[in-house]
């Protein structure tokens, strides 16, 4: 779990760099751990602005770095979906919430990685909000590097998750792990609930009991679950408050 946060944060600082802006790792760690929390807030843009906004102090404007950090968010939600899907069809075969889970994977592909129908769906999403929503269309051969490292640090989730559910429920096999990223990522999409609360632990239960554990011991996983995971958020929160003292150390005192 820490591992994946370390790894979140490190696939931060790619894609900035693969933009050409040049910061330490240590400065990505501070940006995503100090506004880690921030998920919290109903609307989920504040991790975004929270992580931009620190990395603008040190290089770029706060527009380029809110653009490149809402870009990486979209990745890791599109790959969380994608790692879940293809599994859950395997799995349980075709019904009622695979179909869901698919279709909303493949309407996220078309939006992000091909531009008509991502501009058809801004279009639409204009005439029906009366705004206009600046989000990046990415072209997949260009994100190739991104995509890799966010899959590496999902791999890390996955297998902690995994083990997780097997200190409660040792006969589970690995296809439990898949509800973990299933649950997050249509956590981050129910935009009115603060961090998911509620959304991520009803599709954990869910899952689980479709996967055969007892409908009890799911309950009692999915709420310790999230205890497990704010165990993951205040590491990575602790670890950004020690790179930005560090680098606030440097700063005042530039001959070291």
């Amino acid at each position: 779990l820490w591992t994946g946060y370390l790894l979140s944060a490190v696939s931060g600082w790619k894609i900035l760099h693969t933009h050409e802006i040049k910061i330490p790792v240590r400065i990505a760690i501070a940006s995503h751990g100090l506004a880690i929390f921030a998920k919290y807030i109903p609307g989920k843009i504040w991790v975004i602005l929270g992580r931009a906004g620190y990395v603008s102090k040190y290089r770029s404007n706060l527009q380029t770095t809110s653009f490149l950090s809402l870009k990486e968010q979209l990745i890791y939600v599109w790959e969380g979906l994608l790692i879940s899907s293809v599994p859950m069809l395997i799995i349980y075969g075709f019904n009622l919430y695979t179909v869901g889970v698919i279709l909303l994977c493949l309407g996220l592909t078309l939006f992000l990685f091909t531009e008509k129908v991502h501009h058809l769906f801004l279009a639409l999403l204009r005439k029906v909000t009366k705004r206009t929503l600046d989000i990046p269309y990415l072209k997949f051969t260009e994100n190739l590097g991104i995509v890799g490292y966010v899959f590496i640090y999902w791999l890390a989730w996955l297998a902690g998750f995994y083990f997780f559910v097997e200190a409660f429920f040792p006969s589970s096999d690995f296809r439990i792990a898949f509800a973990f990223p299933l649950s997050v990522t249509i956590g981050l999409l129910a935009i009115l609930f603060p961090g998911g609360l509620g959304v991520r632990e009803g599709i954990l239960t869910g899952y689980m009991v479709l996967s055969g554990v007892p409908l009890t011991i799911a309950t009692v996983i999915s709420v310790y679950a999230r205890l497990w995971f704010i165990s993951g958020e205040v590491f990575i929160f602790l670890t950004g408050m020690a790179m930005s003292f560090t680098l606030k150390k440097q700063d005042s005192n530039p001959s070291s």
